[in-house]
């Protein structure tokens, strides 16, 4: 204990072993909390992205699924036109149901169809698909909620034959 006290005071100038122990504890802590908050930072920015990717790819999926549906329901109405005995009544009956997800990446969507294209888009994140269709007969203009459709071929006096997509 004499080496420790020099003239009834303490002597700490030389033990360091305290503040070196707590000072290496805080910086470790402090270290840890940056790497961790940059990790979480870099991941955040990775999945969003990887969000946006797969939205846009089911969204074609789905899309080209829709068109390949609208063009079999195109060619079967054209069809059933054709066969039908001349000068008899138009009572040609098409419908094909599509059974669509009614969410991509657990976010709902909206198809659009026109007689061009069929559209896709969701509003979080905001991404919009087109894919065009190759549909002879006229298509109703209609927009739905994503999940399973219906595609049918509607014949009346007022607009003449077309194609109408409505949910199921």
């Amino acid at each position: 204990m004499r080496d420790r006290w020099h003239g009834g005071r303490p002597r700490f100038d030389r033990d360091e072993r305290a503040v070196s122990v707590v000072v290496g504890y805080v910086l470790t802590l402090a270290i840890g909390a940056v790497l961790l908050s940059g990790v979480v930072i870099g991941i955040g920015g990775v999945v969003d992205s990887q969000t946006d990717r797969v939205v846009r790819g089911d969204l074609e999926v789905t899309g080209q699924t829709t068109v390949a549906n609208l063009e079999s329901a195109d060619r079967l109405a054209r069809a059933a036109v054709v066969d039908r005995p001349p000068g008899a009544a138009d009572s040609t009956n098409v419908s094909v149901g599509v059974d669509l997800p009614t969410r991509l990446a657990g976010r709902s969507y909206r198809i659009a169809v026109d007689d061009d294209a069929v559209t896709l888009r969701t509003d979080d994140p905001e991404i919009t698909v087109e894919i065009p269709h190759a549909a002879t007969l006229p298509v109703a203009e209609t927009s739905v909620r994503g999940g399973p459709v219906r595609i049918r071929y509607v014949s009346d006096d007022a607009g003449g034959p077309e194609l109408e997509v409505s949910e199921r």
